[in-house]
């Protein structure tokens, strides 16, 4: 297998893994997973479930059976059908294919949706808003970021592209720009850990990636100065070697943009010689949005280290494997011919 064909597979494995490893710990702080012992394995939730959404306006959802151990949420389902959308429109994003899939994935079984993304995707299906119209206004979660990693690896070589794919399908859902400089620099992250080897990262040093990818945000718009202050404010913390538990404790683990995504940039630059350590971090040291920061962590750890350096007992229980692993291969070689077959969930 080529080295970048193992990355492209490590990133979205590894995005999914993060997730799963989160998922049961989502919106625990961090003295309760610390309470529970080192997380190191999928365990499985004591909360979270598919949301039934009824295709009447009249009917009620309902919650599903909850999430057994390696199943992954919303995160993983939302950057698999971005992977598809991109892969299905031969190399080009096209916003209102995108909100076909957020349509089709609000009709299956969503897990433990985000509220601006879930509101989006419930106008998306009355055909009463076009994509542009239906994000919501104050929207600046995480979500879009958690999925954005395949715009990272399909785009890695195209600067211009990545960054509109990665804003735009952030805006189809999300209006804070918070979010949309959040998703970029995920998008971003990606595509620099791609060439790279965690010998190289580790020799560069943690906080000149987060350098680069704070002077990259910075210059996309001034509507990103905050969060890019976030970005720099993760990469001080580094170079001072302020503790990691610590360090994370000041930048926080809500599902705020600000503070969900630089703690999983920092926990990518703090550890990057080792994907285990970089990823348990994003688990055990947080808390709050703990699956989304996992997410996070996981793909772009992913893309550093390539499938091979992932944990073999992650790799053998984590749910969907190959359907992960052949979205992957999609993306790599630009072929819809990979893309496993639709469920029958997905194709209603």
């Amino acid at each position: 297998m080529a080295i970048q064909e193992e990355k492209f597979i490590g990133c979205l494995l590894g995005g999914a893994i993060g997730d799963a490893l989160g998922m049961p710990w989502e919106g625990k702080t961090r003295a309760e997973i610390a309470a529970a012992g080192p997380q190191r394995d999928f365990a499985p939730a004591t909360q979270t479930a598919p949301l039934l959404l009824p295709l009447a306006e009249q009917g009620e959802a309902e919650l599903g059976d909850l999430l057994g151990p390696g199943q992954w949420t919303d995160d993983t389902q939302l950057m698999l059908a971005l992977a598809e959308t991109l892969v299905e429109e031969g190399g080009l994003f096209v916003p209102e294919a995108w909100a076909h899939k957020l349509v089709r994935w609000i009709n299956g079984e969503p897990r433990a949706p985000g509220v601006s993304t879930l509101q989006a995707a419930l106008q998306l299906r009355t055909g009463g808003v076009e994509w542009d119209e239906a994000a919501d206004p104050e929207g600046a979660g995480c979500g879009p970021a958690a999925r954005v990693a395949p715009v990272g690896l399909f785009y890695a070589d195209d600067p211009a592209l990545r960054r509109y794919a990665a804003i735009t399908q952030a805006q189809v859902t999300h209006g804070h720009p918070d979010a949309h400089a959040a998703a970029l620099a995920v998008a971003e992250a990606v595509a620099l850990a791609l060439p790279l080897s965690a010998a190289e990262l580790g020799e560069r040093g943690g906080e000149a990636f987060l350098g680069a990818l704070a002077e990259r945000v910075r210059a996309e718009s001034p509507a990103y100065a905050e969060f890019t202050r976030c970005l720099q404010l993760a990469q001080a913390l580094l170079a001072d070697d302020v503790e990691t538990e610590a360090a994370i404790r000041v930048l926080g683990v809500s599902a705020w943009s600000r503070e969900a995504v630089p703690c999983a940039l920092y926990c990518v630059a703090r550890a990057p010689a080792d994907f285990e350590t970089l990823l348990l971090n994003a688990v055990n040291l947080t808390g709050g949005a703990v699956d989304s920061i996992a997410a996070i962590a996981g793909a772009v750890g992913g893309a550093l280290h390539g499938v091979e350096r992932i944990p073999q007992r992650w790799r053998a229980e984590i749910e969907e494997a190959s359907r992960l692993i052949e979205t992957a291969r999609a993306l790599f070689y630009r072929d819809a011919s990979y893309l496993p077959l639709p469920t029958d969930d997905e194709e209603s």
